[in-house]
């Protein structure tokens, strides 16, 4: 998990980040900060992975590899976009 105590219920990132999410919600589920980005969602890794870049080119952030590995649920990934943003 990412640290920070940042409360990201009512973010503008999560809300992109969850509409972003939505197109491999094939559960159909309520996507929250909580939701587990590859065992919830059943995402592969490839397609972590490509999400991920299309986050870092929107918001002209580079995730550093040892973080991406700490990245498990919407949050943490809220979290660490806010982190590499404000590192800019």
């Amino acid at each position: 998990m990412v640290s920070g105590s940042m409360d990201v219920a009512d973010d503008l990132v999560l809300r992109k980040v969850c509409r972003k999410l939505q197109q491999f919600n094939v559960r159909n589920l309520d996507l929250t900060a909580e939701t587990d980005i590859t065992g919830d969602l059943e995402i592969d890794s490839v397609a972590v992975l490509d999400l991920i870049m299309e986050v870092e080119d929107e918001y002209g952030i580079s995730f550093p590899m040892n973080l991406l590995s700490e990245i498990r649920t919407v949050g943490d990934l809220v979290r660490a976009i806010h982190k590499q943003a404000g590192a800019q």
